[in-house]
């Protein structure tokens, strides 16, 4: 399998993950396989008392690099915990984990956005070793899926006047989390009524609209929209609310770090 890029159309199944050619090893360079990192992670799940709902993978690179989501059985009764995981075989990045959530309605996924990475590709690792650091892994994913999913219900707390979702819309196109392009889909669904007038219709328009994305891509943006409006959300709330002039301040300080 080639391909450059890890969009949302070219699934492939588990076993298809499996089969990839393993990489040699080197001195200095031990890759990790797909499959290996695959069951340190299910055994980690199952430790931690949760379950596999479902699964989802698509390769890059000749296979050598993998991004796979997972569902699973924690979360509410509007959307399930997911977690998203990432190995490559070419050096290209860390073995990690990330924090997620499913909305069940409408099937959007949205990501904390930060990795928790348990393994560099250096030599001396055992599966053994593997599978200790993926329990350990799953511990704190559980920590941060339980944060990210009181922080993703707690934006229906925040209404969204048209004129700051216009603002915000502004922003998330400037910093290239939804292109130009697809500005007729977010209106269609986020103005057209889809999604509630809230922080979290909009978040859940944002999702929406990047369901085709680049997967491996998906968590950056996720943080950047993520940090984007948790400083919305702090400047409005100042009693008296801040001007749009100080809102803008902040993202821009907010883009410094």
């Amino acid at each position: 399998m080639s391909q450059s890029t890890l969009i949302g159309n070219n699934r492939v199944t588990e076993a298809e993950v499996i089969q990839v050619p393993a990489v040699p090893f080197t001195n200095s360079f031990h890759p990790v396989h797909h499959r290996q990192v695959l069951d340190a992670i299910r055994s980690g799940v199952v430790a931690t008392g949760l379950e596999i709902i479902k699964t989802e993978y698509v390769l890059a690179n000749n296979g050598n690099r993998m991004f796979g989501i997972w569902d699973l059985s924690g979360g509410s009764d509007e959307l399930c915990w997911s977690i998203g995981i990432r190995n490559s075989m070419d050096k290209s990045m860390a073995l990690g984990i990330t924090a997620g959530t499913r909305v069940f309605v409408c099937e959007n996924l949205a990501f904390s956005g930060e990795f928790v990475e348990f393994r560099r590709h250096t030599k001396g690792l055992i599966y053994d070793e593997l599978e200790f650091m993926a329990y350990r892994a799953m511990k704190k994913m559980v920590s941060n899926l339980t944060k990210f999913q009181a922080w993703h219900e707690g934006l229906k707390n925040f209404s969204l006047t048209e004129w700051d979702a216009k603002i915000l819309l502004v922003e998330i196109m400037t910093n290239s989390i939804i292109p130009p392009s697809k500005f007729a889909r977010f209106s269609e669904l986020y103005f057209g009524g889809v999604y509630d007038p809230t922080l979290w219709g909009f978040h859940e328009t944002v999702t929406d609209v990047l369901r085709d994305s680049n997967l491996l891509t998906l968590p950056k943006k996720n943080r950047m929209l993520n940090g984007m409006l948790d400083t919305y959300r702090d400047v409005r709330a100042i009693d008296p609310p801040s001007s749009l002039a100080e809102f803008y301040a902040q993202r821009h300080l907010l883009s410094r770090h």
